[in-house]
């Protein structure tokens, strides 16, 4: 019996190189937004992660810079 498959889940939190093939963007302007501080990432040693609700409102804004809700 055929079972319906379930979406495939999407990953919370992607690396640069996963965030740029998924938008459809080029990897050095993620970097080149990452390094002026356009929205903020997770940095683990020497990598860098991306939230996908942050780089979503990112997108969905614009483009504008991140402002932090307090």
């Amino acid at each position: 019996m055929n079972t319906p498959t379930e979406p495939a889940k999407q990953k919370v939190i992607m690396t640069i190189r996963e965030a740029a093939r998924e938008y459809a963007f080029p990897e050095f302007g993620l970097r080149g937004l990452i390094k002026t501080g356009a929205f903020p990432v997770i940095r683990c040693g020497t990598r860098c992660y991306i939230t996908r609700k942050v780089l979503e409102a990112y997108i969905e804004s614009g483009g504008e810079y991140y402002k932090p809700v307090r």
